[in-house]
């Protein structure tokens, strides 16, 4: 009888513990979170430097879109003077730009942190433009992926390169954008949703071979998720206002930003589990490109 009643308590202390785990799966800032919040009038970057604290990054220029690697602590930011800045071990560098009228836009790192992606938008602007390469140490550029339409929020992998794609704007009479692949070796693109509407701001997760991004397929943006393995898409969110940004961290917890009438809100979702709230300071009134570490 001893034995028995042992054995239930031992089940019993595993189920709270992993209740006590799951709920506290998003309790805190995941590593290499980062974000652009708007504070005192201007965005700003912001990362956590612990996992309840946030933290101001010092740059020379006020930033409209950025790009963090968290494990060499560079930061690759597209100004709104247009100019390519790297702030990296303390140091800030202009990033000489090839000639010609072209502005860029919406960086992203190599996971090796050597390189970066960026997209060009000729004669600045966003109607035709490419994804270009960007070798930080040389600060060569090179075209990766030109058509003749427009592509948007580059996202790199190890061997691969998700973008979104836009196929139609007026034929249609309405735009459509999906998510594609293309891999850096051999250059072959190869298309990943097909929602027929606008499918947009993809990351890839090593973790469970999938791609999330947001989609306004059921009427108001959400996030959602296609299984790789299974060629299947599901939405994951249902959330009130609309759902952005999506980022996902290396034990597979989504984070999103949710904007709403008069708020922004930074939100986390694992598995099944209903999407909690990560707190903010009061002062930051809207959020956009978070980014994640997965490694």
């Amino acid at each position: 009888m001893n034995a028995k009643k042992h054995k239930y308590l031992a089940l019993v202390l595993g189920v709270l513990a992993h209740l006590e785990v799951g709920a506290s799966t998003c309790s805190s800032y995941p590593d290499g979170l980062a974000f652009m919040g708007y504070e005192d009038d201007r965005w700003q970057i912001f990362i956590a430097e612990r996992e309840e604290e946030l933290k101001v990054v010092n740059v020379s220029v006020e930033p409209r879109s950025f790009a963090y690697h968290p494990n060499t602590a560079a930061f690759l930011y597209i100004g709104i003077d247009d100019g390519v800045y790297l702030l990296r071990g303390g140091a800030h560098r202009q990033i000489a730009r090839p000639e010609g009228n072209s502005s860029f836009t919406q960086p992203v790192f190599s996971p090796d942190g050597k390189t970066a992606y960026l997209v060009e938008m000729k004669n600045g602007n966003s109607k035709d433009t490419d994804i270009v390469q960007l070798q930080l140490e040389s600060q060569v550029f090179a075209p990766v992926s030109t058509q003749r339409s427009a592509q948007f929020e580059p996202f790199a992998t190890r061997s691969t390169l998700l973008y979104s794609h836009v196929s139609c704007v007026e034929s249609c009479g309405r735009i459509i954008q999906e998510v594609w692949f293309r891999d850096l070796a051999s250059g072959v693109s190869k298309q990943v949703t097909l929602l027929n509407n606008i499918s947009k701001q993809a990351v890839y997760s090593e973790e469970d071979d999938r791609v999330y991004f947001s989609s306004n397929s059921g009427g108001n943006y959400a996030i959602w998720a296609h299984d790789l393995s299974e060629n299947r898409t599901s939405r994951l969110t249902n959330g009130p206002g609309i759902d952005l940004y999506p980022a996902v961290s290396g034990n597979g917890q989504v984070f999103f930003v949710r904007r709403e009438a008069r708020s922004s809100r930074l939100m986390c979702k694992h598995g099944s589990e209903s999407a909690a709230e990560l707190p903010i300071p009061e002062t930051i009134t809207d959020l956009r490109e978070l980014k994640v570490s997965q490694w």
